[in-house]
């Protein structure tokens, strides 16, 4: 499973148990919802699991940002720090397609995305998923 396979497969996932509207690899021009949830992923990295050498396995990395506007900054924050609790309560024991496992590996705590109008703020969660080629 590549990268972009796995994007749609994780968007499904979250719209059966995140009521945010969600965006996969890039958010629309133009006015944005005030809480939503944005899938990036990579391509990742190959390793070769056979005594032969040759590329066996897959390792596509997954983002799952929870975004938040609210003028009150301490709202936003919880907002974007719920909607990526509940990212990785979806996809917690998950296996993609029935086989793949999607595996945590690191969480960022909301923090403001300058970036975006005042009082704007991203958590994000990190997963990888290892698949065979």
């Amino acid at each position: 499973m590549n990268g972009v396979e796995l994007a749609s497969a994780v968007r499904t996932r979250l719209e059966g148990s995140l009521p945010r509207e969600i965006y996969v690899h890039a958010v629309p021009a133009g006015p944005l919802p005030l809480r939503y949830v944005l899938v990036r992923t990579s391509e990742g990295s190959e390793a070769a699991t056979r005594a032969v050498g040759t590329v066996s396995t897959q390792t596509p990395a997954l983002w799952v940002y929870s975004t938040s506007m609210h003028p009150d900054p301490e709202r936003a924050a919880e907002e974007a720090a719920w909607g990526a609790g509940k990212a990785r309560e979806a996809l917690r024991n998950w296996r993609v397609e029935g086989r793949w496992a999607v595996t945590h590996e690191a969480s960022d705590a909301a923090r403001r995305d300058e970036s975006l109008p005042d009082a704007t703020f991203v958590a994000v969660e990190q997963f990888s998923l290892r698949s065979s080629v």
